[in-house]
């Protein structure tokens, strides 16, 4: 699976006392998806949920060149 750009949070500590980190990314096609994952979760385990993330509402981004921002992108955290 091909992406235009990934992000992901610092530790989010819960109420209950688990840990969580946002995961968010754009594909080459456009479309944004994010998903919560486990706070100590290695990166391959991160790359392995990116892959077999399906399902939950899709969105999808356009290049428009006329808006003077152009691409979308994730803002760096």
């Amino acid at each position: 699976m091909k992406i235009r750009g990934c992000r992901v949070s610092a530790p989010l500590m819960q109420l209950w006392g688990e840990c969580c980190r946002i995961v968010e990314w754009i594909d080459r096609s456009g479309e944004y998806s994010c998903i919560a994952v486990r706070g100590d979760a290695t990166v391959a385990e991160i790359r392995e949920c990116v892959r077999l993330h399906r399902s939950g509402q899709r969105h999808t981004l356009t290049d428009d060149p006329a808006t003077p921002a152009g691409r979308v992108r994730l803002r760096r955290a």
